[in-house]
């Protein structure tokens, strides 16, 4: 069955954009619902999507070589490509520090393996971006990629656990939806963070929990072939009132899951015509989202001390960001990501045809 995720990806992926241009630039963070910005509410998509298609991706293949070798050549070659970039290019570019200090600094070198590992808890590079409104920062959106990981983690054991048992999966969502009210409930992230220790930086029960019941949710389509229906729609629509309205933050929040359960399946299947399945089958896939994902943010800082310093608007800051991500997101896919994607099924066809 045809459908639009690819495109659905790189809508959050620009929404992202649009959320984080606008607080890197001044400092405001859109708010469509209470509690809940604009750009969290585009990663829970790229979560439930993520879920829904790699559950897919196991179910075609149940076995674990196959399927951590794909997630891993998916998530690691563009990222590290991206960070090198970060680092090694437009750090050292705008850095206010001498070229030999910025190279000697140990901070340059812990910012590139933290973050080309996916653990993203090193988010700053000596002398860069310190000016900024929102300073020093230089990758932030790439924390998501670690709880992406982890939910694979989880998918894999559970799927490999309880062996084709498809109840498991909207199983795990209802618990992380529990976790998540008991965490909220009992301030579990606070007391983590009160340790101050590395699971503090890595860990939040709000973000695993909350990242988790969309991904579960999509695994739960996937298991159970769950077909657009229009009444999805209905429901998406009653979900927007309940996140606008809810007095509780747990209603808010159920209102939230289900709108970008709900909604991301429906306009991912409404209006798919022939036409457009073959016009991918004839040109290719082309999926600039993870690119536009890992390379926004630090092009955006960059063009944010260029327009505040030269007095230019955030409209205009925008479109200037743009240009570059979309032709890095373009070289990323064609030059990094397919091409090892490609690289990583021809050697799993020749390990399985020996």
């Amino acid at each position: 069955m045809g459908n639009s995720f690819d495109l659905l990806r790189l809508a959050a992926a620009l929404a992202v954009f649009f959320a984080h241009g606008d607080f890197l630039y001044r400092l405001h963070l859109p708010v469509p619902f209470p509690g809940h910005s604009l750009g969290s509410l585009a990663v829970s998509v790229f979560f439930f999507i993520s879920g829904y298609l790699v559950c897919q991706s196991w179910i075609r293949k149940p076995t674990w070589r196959v399927f951590w070798v794909k997630r891993l050549t998916r998530v690691f070659p563009g990222l590290v490509v991206a960070v090198a970039f970060s680092v090694f290019v437009l750090g050292w570019a705008v850095t206010t520090l001498p070229s030999a200090a910025y190279w000697q600094a140990s901070s340059t070198w812990l910012n590139f393996v933290n973050n080309a590992v996916g653990l993203a808890t090193v988010q700053t590079l000596p002398g860069v971006f310190e000016s900024n409104p929102f300073a020093r920062a230089v990758n932030g959106s790439l924390w998501t990629i670690r709880y992406e990981l982890a939910m694979y983690g989880v998918l894999s054991a559970l799927s490999w656990g309880m062996r084709g048992r498809r109840w498991v999966y909207p199983a795990t969502a209802l618990v992380l939806a529990c976790l998540w009210q008991l965490a909220r409930m009992g301030a579990w992230d606070a007391a983590l963070e009160a340790t101050g220790g590395p699971m503090a930086e890595l860990f939040r029960w709000s973000d695993f929990c909350g990242f988790g019941v969309p991904f579960f949710a999509g695994s739960t389509f996937a298991v159970y072939a769950v077909r657009p229906r229009q009444w999805m729609a209905v429901v998406a629509l009653l979900a927007v009132v309940g996140g606008l309205y809810a007095e509780s933050a747990l209603l808010r929040q159920m209102a939230v899951w289900v709108l970008m359960v709900c909604g991301t399946f429906y306009l991912a299947h409404v209006r798919y015509s022939s036409v457009a399945s073959a016009a991918s089958a004839g040109h290719g896939r082309v999926d600039l989202s993870y690119g536009v994902y890992i390379y926004a943010f630090p092009v955006q800082q960059a063009v944010t001390a260029l327009c505040l310093a030269r007095g230019w608007s955030f409209a205009v800051c925008l479109l200037v960001s743009l240009v570059p991500i979309v032709l890095l997101a373009w070289l990323s896919w064609f030059g990094v990501e397919q091409p090892c994607m490609r690289a990583a099924q021809r050697w799993l066809h020749r390990i399985n045809s020996k």
